[in-house]
């Protein structure tokens, strides 16, 4: 009777009190799979809040080399109202005389015995290597802009007039005479002469493997730029012991701005309203004598025993555009090219536009290619 009163029930040395009309408390569990479940859900928080702290270090300017950041609306480049002959060059009457005996502008060449030889590849390339430019002349290379004015008329744009070249040449030019006797021209390397190449905005493609897939923008970022994402970085690194982050395990992340979803409407190109003569070739006159003997326009030549050689390539008014745009709801003429009189003498005798051309045992040799006014646009 004690024992039913006391409520005691002894079992050897262990003993279980039971308070009447209580529930038993349970012991504490020590099962290995509540464990792992604790640590995956710690992990989970973890990644979330990496995750998080990530996306917000991508919306941050340029959002580094991949640029999966939005730029702020007041850091964008403002869309220019008029823009007209921006980053456009002009040649007017670019002569070169590359080992040759030439005469120009009302001018009498009469050397005697006194050759005249270039040899490219200067410096630890050796010396004559055919592989090398040994003359260049009034040639262009342009990379256009992308930054697009509401208005833009004639910008990067090349115009060549009157670009001559002679290259190991006995040449006589504008009412010119030349007389050499025995006296050898020779060039070893490339002559190039009135070229032009008008890239577009993304020249920097080849760079390191580098390419903007949007803007255009200077990089890398600057010092002021590092310093504000490593303050980003502390603030994120501040707000991992929170206890908010638990409530944002769950919560969306953002889509990527850059790169992977839209861009910010301030980040857009502008587009322009009327686009004229942008990124366009003219050239007109552009003549080269290449291993030749060439007078030109009202001039004589007469070489005795004076041979022309040039070992490589002769490169006359080619042209190379690379499109760029459209760059306004209304364009005419943008990535055009024109090609006036482009005259290339190679590896010949030619007597030009009432001229005389009289060699005597004086050969004239090209080892290599003549290219004259070919015309790409990409």
């Amino acid at each position: 009777m004690q024992m039913k009163k006391a409520g005691v029930v002894a079992t050897g040395a262990l003993a279980t009190v039971a308070i009447m009309g209580a529930p038993a408390a349970a012991a504490p569990s020590t099962d290995a799979s509540a464990l792992a479940k604790a640590s995956t859900s710690t992990e989970g928080k973890t990644s979330a809040m990496r995750q998080i702290g990530a996306n917000q270090l991508k919306l941050a300017r340029g959002g580094g080399f991949d640029n999966n950041g939005w730029d702020a609306p007041w850091d964008v480049d403002p869309q220019a109202l008029v823009a007209l002959l921006d980053g456009t060059v002009v040649n007017v009457a670019a002569l070169q005389q590359c080992g040759s005996t030439s005469g120009n502008v009302v001018g009498i060449s009469v050397p005697i015995t006194s050759p005249n030889t270039v040899l490219s590849g200067f410096g630890h390339d050796g010396y004559g290597d055919h592989d090398k430019v040994a003359c260049a002349n009034g040639n262009i290379k342009i990379t256009q802009d992308d930054n697009y004015p509401l208005i833009g008329v004639g910008n990067d744009t090349a115009v060549g007039i009157a670009t001559i070249q002679s290259c190991g040449s006995t040449d006589g030019n504008v009412v010119g005479i030349t007389i050499p006797i025995t006296s050898p021209n020779t060039v070893i390397g490339d002559c190039q002469n009135g070229n032009v190449e008008i890239n577009d905005s993304d020249d920097w493609k080849g760079h390191d493997g580098w390419q903007e897939s949007g803007r255009a923008e200077a990089m890398p970022a600057s010092l002021a730029m590092d310093k504000a994402r490593q303050a980003l970085v502390k603030k994120v690194g501040a707000l991992k012991d929170r206890d908010a982050w638990g409530k944002r395990a769950n919560a969306k992340v953002a889509p990527q701005a850059r790169g992977g979803g839209w861009d910010a409407p301030w980040d857009v190109d502008p587009f322009g309203l009327v686009s004229a003569l942008n990124g366009t070739s003219v050239l007109a006159a552009t003549l080269q004598s290449c291993g030749s003997t060439s007078p030109d326009v009202i001039s004589l030549a007469i070489p005795i025993t004076s041979p022309n050689t040039v070992v490589g390539d002769c490169k006359n008014a080619n042209v190379k555009i690379d499109k760029e745009g459209p760059k306004g709801l209304i364009t005419a003429l943008d990535n055009s090219s024109l090609n006036i009189l482009p005259l290339q003498s190679c590896g010949s005798t030619s007597a030009n536009i009432i001229a005389a051309a009289v060699p005597i045992t004086s050969p004239n040799t090209v080892i290599g290619s003549c290219y004259n006014a070919n015309t790409v646009i990409d």
